[in-house]
C-alpha cells in the first residue's frame, strides 16, 4: 500500500460525509459477525487508515482523523500512519483522550456521528448513542460508505465450506441443536440469531476458508423450536453438505435473506444473540 493513497482516500471518506452531513465516522476493525480477524472485504478500518494491526479504531472528521490502538500495535501504527493523516491515540496512556470523549469535542452540539451499524454490537452502539445524545449529538448507524468509495472492495468471500464427521466433531448437529433450544427454553427465549462465525461452525460442525489462519465460513444462523436456519451463500455448500443439512431439518437459504427473516420475526419475540456483549 502506498502511502500517499491513504489521503485520497480519507478524501473520498469525508466527501461522502458531507454529501451526507455526518461530522464523524467511526470504523472499527470488526465486520459483520464482530470478528477479530475479519474476511477482507470487512477490512475498512486497514483500507481507510494504512494501519494493519488486528486491533484499533479509526475516526475521521472534517479536519481530523485519528487511530486508537493498545500498546501492542504503538510502534507499528506509529510507522504506517506516518504522513498518511492520521494521527495516533496510544489507548491507556495519561495524555490520550478517550475516544468518545474527543468525537464529542470535535463534533460539538447539533452534530451527526455515523457508523455501519453492521459491524457494531447491539451494546456497543446504544452505549455509543447514549453518550451521543448526551451532549445533543446524534448517531446515524446506517451507513457503509467503504460501498461507495472502494471500487476495488473484495467480494464476501464464496470459498467453499465442508462438514466435520461426528467422529471428529464429537457431537451431532441434531444433537447440539436439542441442547441449544434447551437452554433457550430454561431463558425463556424464542430464538438465538447466531452472527459469530465461531458459534455458526460449532453449531453446524461447519468448516471454511473465508478467513486466513481461521477455519471459518461466513454465514448466520438461527435457532428455534420451530426450525433451524442457515444463512449462507448456496455456492458455498457441495449438493453433498445441502442434503447432509435439509436430511436433519435445517433450511437453508441466501446469506442477505437474515434481515428480512429477523424483520419478520413475530412481535415481542425475545431472540438472544452471540457475540452481544
Amino acid at each position: 500500500m502506498r502511502t500517499n493513497e491513504i489521503p485520497e482516500r480519507l478524501a473520498a471518506l469525508r466527501q461522502f460525509m458531507e454529501e451526507k452531513n455526518l461530522d464523524a465516522f467511526i470504523i472499527p476493525s470488526t465486520d459483520a459477525h464482530l470478528s477479530e480477524y475479519p474476511p477482507q472485504h470487512w477490512e475498512s478500518r486497514k483500507w481507510i487508515s494504512g494501519f494493519t494491526g488486528s486491533a484499533g479504531t479509526a475516526v475521521v472528521t472534517k479536519e481530523k482523523a485519528g487511530v486508537w490502538t493498545d500498546s501492542r500495535y504503538f510502534l507499528q501504527a506509529a510507522e504506517e500512519l506516518h504522513e498518511t493523516g492520521f494521527d495516533l491515540f496510544k489507548m491507556g496512556q495519561p495524555e490520550t483522550p478517550e475516544m468518545t470523549d474527543w468525537i464529542i469535542a470535535q463534533t460539538g452540539k447539533g452534530g451527526k456521528v455515523g457508523i455501519d451499524g453492521l459491524v457494531y454490537a447491539a451494546s456497543d452502539a446504544l452505549a455509543l448513542k447514549k453518550r451521543l445524545e448526551a451532549k445533543g449529538i446524534a448517531l446515524d448507524t446506517s451507513y457503509d460508505p467503504f460501498t461507495v468509495i472502494r471500487a476495488d472492495r473484495p467480494a464476501i468471500p464464496t470459498n467453499k465450506a465442508f462438514t466435520l464427521p461426528v467422529e471428529i466433531a464429537g457431537e451431532s448437529v441434531a444433537d447440539k441443536i436439542k441442547r441449544i433450544n434447551e437452554q433457550l427454553k430454561k431463558a425463556d427465549a424464542d430464538g438465538i440469531l447466531i452472527v459469530t462465525l465461531d458459534a455458526v461452525a460449532w453449531t453446524f460442525n461447519l468448516r471454511g476458508n473465508d478467513v486466513e489462519y481461521n477455519p471459518v465460513a461466513v454465514a448466520y444462523a438461527y435457532v428455534s423450536e420451530k426450525e433451524t436456519v442457515l444463512f449462507i451463500d448456496p455456492e458455498k455448500l457441495t449438493d453433498e453438505v445441502a442434503n447432509g443439512y435439509l436430511e436433519q431439518g435445517i433450511r437453508i437459504t441466501g446469506y442477505d435473506e437474515i434481515f428480512e427473516y429477523v424483520a419478520h420475526l413475530p412481535e415481542k419475540s425475545s431472540v438472544c444473540i452471540t457475540g452481544n456483549k
